[in-house]
């Protein structure tokens, strides 16, 4: 970092900028900005001094010919007209390029997950199978510990990452020994105005890593073939080096060639997704570790949020996939199941998403359609001609939850799998499943 900068700004006060902020407050000035005014205050309430200065509101009050250094939360656009006045000379960081400034000569492994869905799911899988293996692993970055307050860095064996197409778009330099991409479908359309922009960020981290691996399945992937070291997938492997998941009569497999075959056979986790996202796994932890054979995946648990099974009450089962904040998450929750018995709680922030893709799967697995959020209407419109589907729209999860389990019969489901964001009434997809399951726990 440059020793001569005295002015750091700091775009964004949310979690990563309140991190940001920890990491950089003794050695510079700090202008905090977040259009937020409890953001800002939470900021103020911890680094308030005579030197830092705090703004809210406007990008235009901020004087930009003062600041020698930008650090962008991922929810600031780096694109945003305004930061053109910054000047051309100042370089942008985030908690990750800050990271990888800090300890560039790291000897600690680095395992870099990116992509639209499943990332949290295969960093914590990654992290378990690796503890369970003897070896010190941590799961950082866009996944609830920020970067910058990893204490003792150099003692992890190797660090998980889970990177953010805001994350990688300004990350430019970076130490990552193994970069696996899951999947690509649309999701922060509101943020990016082509999809070929959002595949443009999310594929940065296949040219900072040495080993680099996608889903060859999936078809919006397919123009980095030629590019990576590895794949894993369902379909015909590109080379015998590839992962390939086989279902047969005899039950799932993972395998590799000749040299590796493992049973999934009494996984405790449901649907085809996360076969996959095992198979990522240790496509992943192989790369690294070839030495760690005997991995405990049949230990693997599922992760708060993300397809968790809450309870059953009276033969309904009930599920919290709140962590679904895009339609392609939910379709994948809906295709876990194997029966047309399910009543959805769905919506919120829908994100400029187009929907369509959704329509065929309700029609095969769900009976009720229960809609919460500012995006309800949206998604009325373009379910409301469904034969035999009833849809209802609910101010609160309350009523949504209550209704679904009074229409469910005994082997039914009720799912919540939002495919929007939770901003619009919650403060995070956490709180949002926070809340379906204390009423779950309620009835």
């Amino acid at each position: 970092m440059n020793g001569n900068i005295k002015h750091a700004l700091i775009l964004g006060c949310g979690q990563t900028g309140l991190s940001i902020g920890r990491y950089l407050i003794n050695d510079f000035k700090i202008s905090f900005y977040d259009e937020n005014q409890s953001a800002l205050d939470k900021a103020k309430k911890l680094f308030d001094n005579e030197k830092n200065l705090f703004f809210s509101g406007n990008l235009e009050d901020l004087f930009f010919e003062e600041i020698d250094f930008v650090a962008i939360s991922p929810g600031i656009d780096p694109s945003h007209p305004l930061l053109n006045k910054i000047g051309k000379n100042i370089k942008f960081h985030n908690d990750i390029s800050l990271f990888f400034d800090k300890n560039e000569l790291l000897k600690t492994k680095i395992i870099g997950v990116t992509g639209t869905n499943g990332k949290t799911s295969v960093c914590k899988m990654i992290e378990q199978l690796v503890q369970e293996s003897g070896l010190k692993a941590k799961a950082v970055g866009n996944i609830g510990l920020p970067i910058l307050d990893l204490k003792e860095v150099e003692t992890f064996d190797v660090l998980i990452i889970e990177l953010s197409s805001f994350q990688l778009e300004i990350l430019n330099e970076a130490k990552i020994d193994v970069g696996i991409i899951l999947n690509i479908s649309e999701d922060h359309m509101d943020r990016y105005n082509s999809f070929e922009k959002y595949l443009k960020a999310k594929s940065k981290l296949l040219d900072l890593s040495e080993i680099k691996i996608i889903n060859r399945d999936d078809k919006k992937l397919s123009s980095f073939k030629n590019k990576v070291n590895l794949s894993f997938g369902i379909s015909a492997p590109l080379n015998k080096e590839d992962f390939v998941l086989i279902n047969n009569d005899s039950g799932s497999y993972i395998k590799r060639g000749t040299e590796l075959s493992i049973e999934l056979n009494n996984i405790k986790l449901i649907g085809e997704h996360n076969k996959l996202n095992i198979m990522s796994a240790i496509a992943c932890i192989n790369s690294v570790f070839p030495e760690l054979s005997d991995l405990k995946i049949n230990n693997l648990k599922g992760i708060n949020h993300r397809l968790e099974w809450v309870k059953n009450v009276n033969g309904v089962n009930f599920y919290n996939d709140s962590k679904a904040t895009n339609i392609d998450a939910t379709i994948k929750a809906l295709k876990s199941f194997d029966k047309k018995n399910i009543f959805l709680i769905a919506g919120g922030d829908s994100k400029g998403q187009v929907l369509a893709p959704m329509e065929k799967f309700i029609k095969k697995k769900v009976l009720a359609l229960y809609l919460i959020g500012q995006d309800a209407h949206i998604f009325e419109e373009n379910f409301k001609l469904i034969d035999s589907l009833k849809i209802t729209n609910h101010e609160l999860m309350k009523d949504a939850v209550e209704l679904a389990y009074k229409d469910a019969e005994a082997g039914d489901t009720v799912l919540l799998s939002p495919a929007c964001a939770s901003y619009d009434m919650y403060k995070n997809f956490e709180e949002r499943g926070d809340e379906f399951k204390s009423i779950v726990e309620g009835l």
